[in-house]
């Protein structure tokens, strides 16, 4: 069986350090099939990998929680 994995490119605004970092990582790896995450402070991007799509409004709401906004979800397969 095909065990297809899903990227998703999320833009991040208010990361600053790599403590902001390791919260980001944190928040999106708690995710239900979230497998890794990748944060860039430079490019204010997180990448997260899964088995299935994650539901936008998931992802929106537990970087918000963190206090950081989410600019553009992309899908890339």
């Amino acid at each position: 069986m095909f065990n297809k994995k899903i990227k998703k490119v999320i833009t991040i605004e208010g990361m600053m350090c790599d403590h902001c970092k390791s919260k980001v990582e944190k928040v999106l790896l708690e995710l239900k099939d979230v497998s890794k995450v990748k944060v860039s402070l430079k490019d204010k991007t997180a990448i997260i990998y899964s088995s299935r799509s994650i539901n936008e409004s998931d992802i929106t709401n537990a970087i918000a929680k963190l206090d950081y906004k989410v600019i553009n979800i992309g899908e890339d397969e």
